[in-house]
């Protein structure tokens, strides 16, 4: 996992995803920090919160998960 934090994109244009339901993530990828394609749905569950199916496509890494941010 690349050790970025959510912070770090707070004014990068275009860097956050929120879905209905609250649930914002930051579209990076999780292994290499690379811009992701995020899917246009995320599956939220509440009894178990998020899903663990990956939520984003990178370039390089295919099918990932981008970081998440809370529950807005």
């Amino acid at each position: 996992m690349i050790d970025a934090e959510w912070d770090s994109y707070a004014d990068v244009p275009g860097a956050w995803e929120q879905y209905d339901g609250g649930a914002c993530f930051v579209r990076v990828c999780e292994l290499c920090g690379r811009w992701v394609k995020a899917d246009s749905y995320v599956l939220i569950n509440e009894d178990t919160g998020l899903s663990e199916e990956p939520n984003a496509t990178c370039r390089k890494c295919g099918r990932t998960h981008m970081l998440f941010y809370g529950f807005i």
